[in-house]
């Protein structure tokens, strides 16, 4: 056969040859496609930035992705095998901008060859503000009381403040930190621990893992009483005299624990006024000393002093 004639019979009835040919290919990706699987995740969004500009207002924490492929190629692929992002790095002016979802493979979907890939929303509108780190103070808050006599006497928090850094509107109206509540309830000593901060904000990045250390001082509730018409009681007076005072009785004011002081009764010699240096009649201008537990302070005490005269007893 010559080359003419096999031109001839190539060329013979071409069209209906390119439709067979463009039939058989038609059929040859139909049964590729019915062999291919999707496989779907829901991947967490990562952005990245220079530093300087960050997101400045909410955005899709994760987005749908979609994998095409031959099954057993793809069934091995998993979630963390694909990463999502959106790049903020060429910005540098504060603003509103569209900006793509990109995706980044790694691990067994690596290497996979003509892998499709499917990103809902293939683009997200974002707006940007310049990154501003403000170091704020903290503030504990706190829960329930402490049980029945005791009270919240202090804390100590450390650090006593935190570097945060965010957008420059939310910087601009956060003044200080707080922490999640301190449980108070039914507690009778100090004690300490750890408690996250709050950050309602996810824009927001706190330092310090997002935690404080803390100390709580509890103590028992301070009680202060008032004995009135406390009588005196003279000590070491010698037996053969009787005394006779300007002023019958003494007022009293004590501070201490609830729990102690409560139920506390008052000593007979709460009031004492000191007589060894009485040796006989006449008149004299003794001090008036409290006694009470060392526990408990004295707040006042009336009078200083008792101006007393002394006789001798009649037998």
């Amino acid at each position: 056969m010559t080359i003419k004639e096999l031109r001839e019979r190539l060329f013979e009835n071409w069209p209906a040859k390119v439709v067979c040919l463009a039939l058989a290919l038609l059929l040859f990706l139909f049964y590729r496609m019915s062999t291919l699987e999707r496989k779907y995740f829901s991947v967490p969004l990562a952005v990245e930035t220079n530093g300087d500009i960050v997101p400045a207002a909410p955005y899709p924490k994760t987005v749908k992705v979609g994998i095409r492929g031959e099954v057993d190629r793809i069934y091995p692929v998993q979630e963390g095998d694909i990463s999502v992002y959106v790049d903020l790095t060429e910005f540098s002016k504060e603003g509103e901008y569209r900006v793509p979802v990109l995706s980044r493979l790694t691990g067994t979907a690596q290497d996979i060859d003509a892998l499709e890939i499917e990103i809902e929303p293939r683009e997200i509108t974002l707006r940007v503000e310049h990154r501003v780190i403000k170091r704020l103070p903290v503030n504990p808050s706190f829960k329930g009381y402490p049980e029945a006599g005791y009270e919240l006497a202090g804390y100590i928090v450390s650090p006593q403040a935190i570097e945060v850094s965010g957008p420059r509107g939310v910087m601009e109206k956060l003044a200080e930190l707080s922490t999640e509540p301190i449980d108070l309830a039914g507690r009778n000593a100090s004690f300490e621990g750890s408690v996250p901060l709050v950050n309602r904000n996810s824009l927001v990045t706190t330092g310090n893992n997002g935690k404080i250390e803390y100390r709580v001082t509890i103590a028992q509730t301070t009680l202060i009483r008032t004995f009135d018409d406390v009588p005196f009681f003279f000590e070491n007076l010698n037996p053969a005299l009787s005394v006779e005072t300007d002023a019958v009785s003494g007022t009293l004011r004590v501070k201490g624990g609830q729990t102690e002081l409560s139920g506390w009764t008052l000593p007979p010699n709460a009031l004492t006024v000191l007589c060894e240096n009485v040796t006989g009649p006449g008149v004299y201008s003794l001090p008036v000393h409290v006694i009470v537990p060392e526990t408990m302070e004295i707040v006042s005490f009336e009078p200083g002093e008792v101006q007393m005269t002394v006789t001798r007893r009649i037998p």
